[in-house]
């Protein structure tokens, strides 16, 4: 992970901000229900973090043998439309940002909403997207 995330993190991030490591078992329970991998990127990400975000960015992900976020909501939008080769990291409410699973070897993170045919990208790596929304979240402390 970039070190600029980790800096935001460590200067930003408050207690429970984050679920906290989690194993690789658990990672791969998810991947097996969602019948994918997850990129490496954020698979790197879930098993650091699990899943959480500062300043009020909320990636999803893994909580153990609590769940996963990341099941349900790309669950969810399955349902709607979304690719089932998608995975769905954050929930804005009429639209997600989501990503290939590692079969694509594709990092980009996507915008999809029901009205759209396919995914636009939004970000062109996961370290991207993270940069862009935690600096976001600082900004408007």
């Amino acid at each position: 992970m970039n070190e600029k995330i980790l800096n935001m993190i460590e200067e930003y991030g408050e207690e429970k901000d984050f679920f906290g490591k989690v194993s690789d078992e658990d990672i791969r329970n998810a991947e097996e229900i969602l019948g994918l991998r997850f990129p490496q990127s954020y698979r790197d990400f879930i098993k650091n973090y699990g899943s959480g975000g500062i300043c009020g960015v909320e990636v999803l992900g893994v909580q153990g043998n609590l769940g996963a976020s990341v099941v349900k909501a790309t669950e969810r939008w399955r349902k709607l439309g979304l690719d089932l080769k998608l995975i769905v990291i954050e929930e804005s409410g009429e639209f997600v940002r989501c990503m290939f699973s590692a079969d694509f070897n594709d990092d980009r993170v996507f915008s999809w909403d029901r009205g759209r045919k396919g995914p636009s990208v939004r970000y062109d790596t996961f370290d991207d997207y993270l940069l862009d929304m935690f600096q976001e979240g600082i900004d408007n402390l």
